[in-house]
């Protein structure tokens, strides 16, 4: 063997390591404590839940990873990640865990702390305000169809005034600004 003048650096890894000082001991707990998180735990990372998700592959954060990263106390990137967000809810993951972890359900209240924080996309927070401001997502038809058609000008018995004024005190009402 020949020696070489070559240093060997650090070694290559694949992921970014983890900061320690970031992580927060209290997230595991936190989620623990919500009705959903019961079986935080005992999730050993089998993957199972990441095999069934019909999206994971689009996700840089798969969902066994996020269920790790809160067992972590990743607080922040769980919070801030765009995957609790983009869940399906089709609760495939949830149903087929060995282990019974509610993984859908813990991204429901991860959503939740997110949205307290104030961390909700803004394609989410555009959806939010029209649902506030016209009591539905999609209008069932554009005045101009409805007259080509010879349809009265508004849907006959749709009202979206009571669900517009519940909808403002909610925490959606909130987040949109819709309570002032």
């Amino acid at each position: 063997m020949t020696e070489t003048d070559e240093k060997a650096g650090p070694p290559v890894t694949l992921v970014e390591p983890i900061d320690m000082s970031k992580l927060n001991r209290d997230f595991r707990r936190e989620i623990q404590s919500m009705p959903d998180g019961d079986e935080l735990s005992a999730c050993f990372a089998c993957s199972t839940c990441t095999a069934a998700c019909p999206i994971a592959n689009q996700w840089k954060y798969k969902p066994h990873q996020l269920i790790r990263m809160i067992l972590l106390g990743m607080r922040e990137e769980v919070l801030t990640s765009r995957e609790i967000w983009e869940c399906l809810t089709c609760f495939q993951c949830q149903e087929r865990c060995p282990q019974n972890v509610r993984v859908t359900d813990i991204l429901f209240d991860c959503k939740n702390l997110a949205a307290e924080e104030g961390h909700v996309p803004e394609n989410i927070l555009g959806l939010a305000k029209e649902l506030l401001e016209k009591g539905q997502l999609y209008v069932v038809t554009a005045d101009w169809e409805r007259e080509d058609l010879d349809l009265e000008p508004e849907v006959p018995g749709l009202s979206t005034d009571e669900f517009k004024s519940i909808l403002k005190g909610t925490r959606t009402g909130r987040l949109v600004g819709g309570d002032q």
